[in-house]
């Protein structure tokens, strides 16, 4: 087994080749689904860059991706987004049992083109706005109604701020990830964007006096029939707990998506008088964050809670919250 590839002989008795090709499933989950897709996709784009000047896409020649790469920030390419696709040209080739650009004879020019592409091109980071509580609270009130649709969505909100979940780990909740506890909700997250191993991690939501999520939580579960037992099995439930609504309000089998998120923050920024660019998926994460660096939480507590693997992140949102505080200025501005 070399480059990622099992190699394969038509002469091999069937019994055996079938046994490769479950062993290729496995290989081929050292990447998230995601992380294929893209590649797939930029490798897709390089071949046309290529065909359209009548040159070799395999192998590559190293200057034939630095040229790439400056095309790519010429037309409005993200910087990170060319070293992906720089990485995705090096995962073909060794998927093909070839060397890497990056590997070859004066691939020096591959690192230099993105190093001057990151220093020419680069993007300030965009931030989007925190929904903090008062916000989220605004949000809230704009879903009027005690139908199915105005329960899930009020439960999404203040699930997603309350947990710092992530819009995909939203999405992919899964009913067996819920624990009822006396003081609120213990939360599973099987796998998220810094647990790739899917070791898993758990933490808690109280019940809490202000947005109530727990509440808002079983309000959801109970209007969609999705508490308690399976009548049927009296097992455990099974299946997401945020799922896609009928046209007429019935509810599915099928999850939500990260973009169904997306478009319920906007959509609710917008009804509460805020401007729906700055806000987005990751608002409800960041208005956690923001609003516990506000009330000045414990740094480590937020952290465990917010998943982060490493306090610089975190921390990040403290010293936000505090820049006013003990200004350098206080005693003659």
């Amino acid at each position: 087994m070399g480059g990622g590839r099992l190699a394969v002989s038509t002469d091999l008795p069937a019994d055996l080749l079938a046994e490769i090709e479950s062993a290729r499933d496995t290989l081929a989950a050292a990447k998230a689904a995601s992380t294929r897709k893209a590649y797939q996709s930029d490798w897709d784009r390089f071949c046309d860059f290529c065909d359209a000047r009548n040159i070799e896409a395999l192998p590559a020649h190293p200057d034939i991706v630095a040229l790439f790469a400056h095309i790519e920030a010429e037309t409005g390419i993200a910087p990170v987004t060319i070293g992906r696709r720089v990485a995705a040209i090096n995962h073909h080739h060794r998927e093909a049992g070839l060397a890497c650009p990056t590997a070859r004879d004066g691939a020096g020019v591959i690192a230099q083109m993105l190093a001057g592409v990151r220093r020419k091109y680069a993007r300030q980071k965009e931030q989007k706005a925190p929904a903090q509580a008062e916000v989220l609270k605004a949000m809230l009130a704009t879903i009027a109604g005690s139908g199915l649709r105005a329960r899930r969505d009020r439960a999404i909100l203040a699930i997603g701020m309350a947990g710092a979940f992530r819009r995909s780990e939203i999405a992919g909740m899964r009913l067996p990830d819920l624990l009822f506890v006396a003081n609120g909700v213990r939360i599973t997250v099987p796998k998220s964007k810094r647990d790739q191993n899917a070791e898993g991690q758990t933490i808690v939501i109280p019940e809490g006096r202000f947005i109530r999520p727990v509440t808002l939580l079983n309000d959801w579960l109970a209007a969609a029939d999705l508490s308690g037992p399976d009548p049927l099995t009296g097992k455990a439930r099974q299946g997401p707990v945020f799922r896609r609504l009928t046209r007429g309000d019935a509810v599915t089998d099928d999850p939500i998506t990260d973009k169904t998120v997306v478009r319920l923050v906007k959509a609710c920024a917008a009804a509460a008088g805020l401007d729906p660019s700055v806000y987005s998926g990751h608002s409800l994460r960041a208005g956690f964050l923001t609003e516990a660096a506000s009330k000045r939480a414990n740094l480590f507590k937020m952290k465990d809670h917010s998943r982060h693997k490493s306090l610089d992140t975190v921390a990040d949102y403290v010293r936000d919250a505090a820049m006013f505080d003990d200004h350098a200025g206080d005693q003659f501005l």
